[in-house]
């Protein structure tokens, strides 16, 4: 190997390692990771719209990240060693109809930690917001009056995102109400765990998945799927595909395209459906 490719291999882990930290909470213990974070990662990576040996590359860069931490600084867990990165047709990806994002939400107590998960699911789903924009999203980023995020997404890069208008006086509610109940020492970010501290990635993962199962879905519910649902809808409704490459901070119009493959799938069993009703002889 020349020393140009070492420099340009040396900067690429570098790199790798870099904008997975990046996408951490402020609670995630870097020491005490699982392979839940490693698979979210994984999801982001995908719908970022890289290719297999990139997505190789980066797991590789942190399975070994991981196991230096492991070796040098006590990390508990490796949370790549199991993941494995194959060759595929890209999948569809999974999303929720609005029967089943309403199931969730009823699914929702109604004590501060209950409204607290219904204004994190309605906006993660207005929003389209990565797992990671959720955990990093603080008060200052919030414009109220003007129902609208300011949000810093992959590579550091600012987008602005709206909510609609029913959301607004949930949101005042939890932010103003609700939220104070659970903090104990005051912090510029918008979601609280129990004990009043930013929540980790991991924490939502865990509710949704509890919330999942609370509504009976058919699925296993990730926060990716409100992100994937959001996209869908945008399509189902009208909104052409570079508004939806906006609104997601996807790079690529590429990457955005596989929301249209969703909605032609969803014409084409409405089609199948209706045929089969009609009385042909």
């Amino acid at each position: 190997m020349t020393n140009t490719s070492s420099v340009h291999t040396k900067e690429a882990y570098e790199r790798d390692v870099s904008q997975f930290l990046d996408s951490l909470g402020s609670q995630d213990d870097i020491l005490n990771l699982d392979s839940s974070i490693a698979y979210g990662y994984l999801n982001d990576l995908y719908d970022g719209g890289l290719s297999t040996s990139s997505v190789a590359r980066k797991v590789s860069s942190l399975r070994s990240f991981f196991k230096f931490m492991q070796l040098n600084y006590g990390a508990q867990t490796n949370p790549f060693t199991g993941v494995k990165v194959q060759s595929r047709n890209r999948k569809l990806p999974t999303f929720l109809m609005h029967d089943e994002i309403n199931a969730v939400l009823l699914a929702c107590d109604d004590d501060a930690l209950g409204v607290r998960n219904q204004v994190l699911v309605e906006l993660m789903y207005a929003c389209g917001l990565r797992v990671s924009e959720a955990v990093n999203l603080r008060i200052s980023d919030i414009n109220m009056s003007e129902r609208s995020l300011t949000i810093i997404g992959k590579g550091n890069k600012e987008r602005l995102l709206f909510f609609y208008e029913e959301l607004a006086p949930k949101l005042e509610t939890y932010l103003h109400t609700f939220r104070p109940q659970l903090i104990v020492r005051e912090h510029p970010y918008v979601f609280v765990n129990k004990q009043g501290l930013p929540m980790s990635s991991r924490g939502i993962q865990y509710i949704f998945e509890k919330l999942g199962k609370q509504a009976n879905l058919r699925v296993k519910l990730h926060p990716h799927m409100l992100r994937h649902s959001f996209a869908t809808h945008l399509l189902d409704n009208g909104a052409s595909l570079r508004v939806v490459q906006t609104l997601l901070g996807h790079e690529s119009l590429s990457t955005t395209q596989i929301y249209t493959h969703v909605s032609l799938q969803r014409l084409k069993e409405s089609y199948d459906q209706a045929m089969k009703q009609l009385p042909l002889t």
